[in-house]
């Protein structure tokens, strides 16, 4: 049946009729019926691939199963993060050893270490969001650079003024030059789309515990994921992927691995 000549209200009603509870936009409620469709349609003789696809169906509780996304994020995104860890764990000892004699600044050195080190971590992890945390760091952590030149401190590579100034712009400049380079020469579908659940989470426990409300972006969109159906082009079957992806999948029917543009 053409379900997309039909309107929203008129496929909700068919879902009613069918004894299907339903909700969302019209592309899910497609995928409902479509879902109800197939369960319904009389079976043909199994073949050695269809006894297959029928154990998937089992596991994915009669429902069609979904794709399996691979790991599109490049070699040099998590260089790039494996880097910023190591560099967010020599800042954090460097703040450690100057703890005794300038606690204060160590503190803050402290704190700039950590964020280094859970920057990198999303970046390894292949989330845009790790490197535009990163960059922020590094400048933040730069202009205290320039702060505390003259001194000996956690928070500056001066250490009194033995180094020359030009040295904090030359650091600061290549490190923010290495890190965004990923953000301009590496392809959208080499990120992973939004923020992982345990951040998502913080932040709501964060905006609970907080008097002020926190803003973190448009929370209800990105609990809603819209899935389309495409068909593998090895073997045919009718697959869920996340609306609007492009990059790698793996068919789990048949094993094989294809490219969605």
């Amino acid at each position: 049946m053409d379900y997309d000549s039909l309107t929203l209200l008129d496929l909700k009603t068919m879902c009613k009729e069918r004894g299907l509870r339903v909700s969302g936009n019209k592309a899910e409620v497609v995928i409902r019926l479509m879902e109800d469709d197939e369960s319904k349609s009389p079976q043909p003789a199994p073949s050695p691939q269809q006894n297959v696809q029928h154990m998937q169906q089992q596991m994915y509780g009669g429902q069609q199963p979904q794709i399996f996304i691979t790991n599109n994020t490049t070699n040099v995104v998590q260089i790039t993060g494996i880097g910023i860890v190591m560099y967010g764990f020599f800042r954090a000892a460097v703040a450690i050893l100057f703890s005794e004699w300038q606690a204060e600044e160590s503190f803050f050195a402290l704190v700039i270490g950590i964020a280094y080190i859970f920057g990198g971590i999303l970046s390894v992890q292949g989330y845009r969001i790790g490197l535009q945390i990163t960059l922020i760091t590094l400048i933040i952590s730069g202009m205290l650079s320039l702060a505390y030149h003259d001194e000996v401190s956690p928070l500056s590579v001066g250490m009194g003024g033995i180094w020359p100034v030009e040295l904090s712009l030359v650091c600061s400049g290549f490190c923010i030059l290495v890190v965004a380079m990923p953000l301009f020469t590496a392809a959208p579908s080499n990120f992973r789309e939004g923020t992982p659940n345990y951040l998502r989470t913080a932040v709501n426990m964060a905006d609970f515990v907080s008097p002020v409300p926190l803003v973190w972006g448009d929370g209800k969109n990105e609990d809603i994921d819209v899935k389309v159906v495409i068909n593998c082009v090895h073997c045919d079957s009718p697959l869920k992927v996340p609306q609007g992806y492009s990059g790698n999948v793996k068919c789990p029917s048949c094993g094989e691995k294809f490219q969605v543009k």
